[in-house]
């Protein structure tokens, strides 16, 4: 059973890992230009107060064709990809009609850097003269598929923005870890990377503890959740009360010295699969439902009965 100090190893071990090679991640940030510049600003802070390193379009003209390779090479090197939207689709490629902001997004996408969506809400305040309403339906259409990737964040006010990059690309960092970069001087040596090695084995060693824990611990909470369920069976003019995991096992189990194979976790499909065998139990005459007041009672079927019997159970 995995313990609290098996646990507090596994911290140890992931901040010790940290401490081995502390990355900068390069973090590419796309949006319009003039109507978001304060926004920008609070963003490439955010970034910079994470210890990472921003890149975007204060870099070049993210609206002249002939730097498109540049963009494109930019995003190449980087690990994250930050796309902010609020009220203008921006200059547009006159090849595809798509602004050179979808253009990266998408481009971020095929190079399967990892990207994050910021979007205004749409009850934010906004000057009127920042809102572009020629290629209003191309915008909504680009928030919408923004929307639907994995990591969508909203905001209205420069601050919030910042506040939503900061705990967003925090935790993407902290559960999709990409290449980064580090010092010349950091750089794993052979020690350093046989240390990795080993750290890594120790720590996959206590995730496989974990989930064998959670695996008996959700069984065992199956097994007492059946135990709690009981049901009256009738037999002539007696009756007696059993456990439903009694029946069952009765039933669908009958060595009586065999216990339950742990293999994995119980899921909602084993859950219907329970359904579906109580469904065959029926076909095979194995149960019935008698109403009994105001609710259907199981009961168990002469047939079932008999090999109740012929497996040494006492009714």
């Amino acid at each position: 059973m995995l313990t609290k100090e098996a646990s507090y190893q596994g911290c140890v071990v992931a901040h010790h890992i940290i401490q081995l090679m502390a990355k900068k991640y390069q973090v590419f940030i796309s949006s319009t230009f003039d109507d978001l510049k304060e926004h920008r600003d609070a963003v490439v802070k955010a970034v910079l107060q994470l210890g990472h390193l921003p890149v975007g379009m204060e870099m070049f003209n993210a609206g002249d064709q002939t730097q498109w390779e540049t963009i494109k090479s930019y995003i190449d090197s980087s690990d994250y990809y930050l796309v902010i939207l609020a009220h203008r689709y921006g200059s547009k490629d006159p090849a595809s009609g798509l602004s050179y902001t979808e253009k990266e997004y998408d481009y971020a996408g095929e190079q399967g850097v990892p990207r994050l969506g910021f979007v205004i809400r749409k009850e934010a305040a906004w000057p009127a003269h920042l809102v572009e309403t020629k290629a209003k339906r191309k915008l909504d259409a680009f928030k919408k598929k923004v929307s639907s990737n994995r990591v969508i964040n909203f905001w209205e006010t420069p601050k919030e923005l910042a506040f939503e990059v900061f705990a967003s690309l925090g935790n993407e960092i902290a559960i999709n870890p990409r290449v980064g970069w580090v010092r010349a001087t950091e750089a794993a040596s052979p020690q350093v990377a046989e240390e990795l090695a080993r750290l890594s084995k120790e720590n996959k060693k206590l995730i496989e503890q974990l989930h064998s824990l959670r695996v008996t611990e959700n069984l065992e909470a199956l097994e007492n959740k059946l135990r709690e369920i009981n049901y009256e069976l009738k037999i002539g003019a007696s009756s007696k009360t059993y456990q439903l995991y009694e029946i069952l096992m009765a039933v669908l189990k009958p060595d009586k010295n065999r216990g339950i194979e742990i293999v994995r976790e119980i899921t909602t499909h084993d859950i219907e699969m329970f359904r579906a065998a109580t469904s065959e139990l029926e076909m095979l005459d194995l149960i019935f439902y008698e109403k009994e007041g105001n609710h259907n009672e199981m009961k168990m079927t002469q047939k079932a009965k008999r090999i109740y019997v012929k497996n040494n159970y006492s009714l």
